[in-house]
């Protein structure tokens, strides 16, 4: 996580989102009339199944994902003190569409995956996890764990597996990249955004974007109050991006600024901060 003093946080963050839409599985299960003990809604589960298992094998510490039926969330929080980061999270996704579209065109005969890459301000949530460790399920596994009718290891694995009634990503609530990548994935082919391509948020880059990555076009995008240019990957050169170090991708606060009209945007990122949050 990205502080900006020891035991502090920033209150608001530049986050990156990459938005992946299976396509046209809204039909495909219709045809089933989504009832999915239907003979006619197999090869539809049976896609959805290896979608997730392939993001599965993707996912990780560094690159965390939330599926929600045939749509696709991986987001980080962008630093401002390296544009590593940036570089990282990005060639991830590109990493993952590649591996899902493989899997969905070329095994499985399907129309494949969009996917949109873009940043934006997250602001970020007070959480207390006392009342759940210490009442309901919580309460009841240290109980147990002191009466000793459970070994440490059976306690662990009954937290590891117990769920809270309320639930939800802290990550991604008032995530503003989630809503621009959203938004431009649901504009579709109408607005240029169509097929089975990634388009990523030009404002990650400097102007003009580095020679190492290439596109094949670039949208002019709008909606409700969201602006911004994409360009549809053609190729991202690793090696070239990391012989230079990624230069000309930004980091966070480069990033914000591109964003905001702001001209004291990054001074009151630097100077919202709180505790305890995620």
């Amino acid at each position: 996580m990205a502080k900006t003093s020891k035991g502090s946080m920033r209150k608001i963050e530049v986050s990156c989102v990459a938005w992946i839409d299976l396509l046209a599985y809204g039909s495909q299960i219709s045809a089933s009339g989504f009832n999915p003990a239907h003979e006619s809604a197999n090869s539809a589960i049976h896609r959805l199944d290896r979608l997730h298992q392939a993001v599965s094998e993707k996912a990780n510490r560094y690159f965390p994902t939330l599926a929600m039926n045939d749509g696709i969330i991986a987001y980080r929080d962008l630093s401002p003190r390296s544009h590593s980061v940036t570089y990282d999270f990005l060639n991830r996704s590109i990493d993952l569409f590649h591996h899902i579209n493989n899997i969905d065109m070329n095994e499985l005969g399907h129309p494949g995956a969009r996917m949109v890459v873009a940043p934006g301000f997250r602001v970020r949530r007070t959480l207390s996890f006392e009342k759940h460790l210490n009442e309901g399920r919580g309460k009841r596994i240290k109980e147990k764990l002191r009466e000793g009718s459970i070994t440490p290891e059976q306690a662990v694995n009954e937290a590891l597996k117990s769920r809270q009634f309320f639930d939800s990503t802290p990550e991604l609530q008032g995530n503003f990249a989630l809503t621009r990548a959203y938004l431009a994935d649901e504009s579709g082919s109408a607005a240029g955004l169509g097929g089975a391509n990634c388009f990523i948020d030009l404002s990650l880059f400097s102007n003009p974007h580095p020679d190492w990555i290439a596109f094949s076009k670039t949208i002019e995008w709008s909606s409700r109050g969201m602006a911004a240019t994409f360009g549809c990957l053609d190729k991202l050169d690793h090696e070239k991006a990391s012989s230079i170090q990624s230069k000309g991708i930004l980091d966070a606060f480069e990033i914000a600024k591109t964003l905001s009209d702001d001209p004291d945007i990054e001074v009151k990122l630097r100077q919202e901060q709180f505790r305890i949050v995620r």
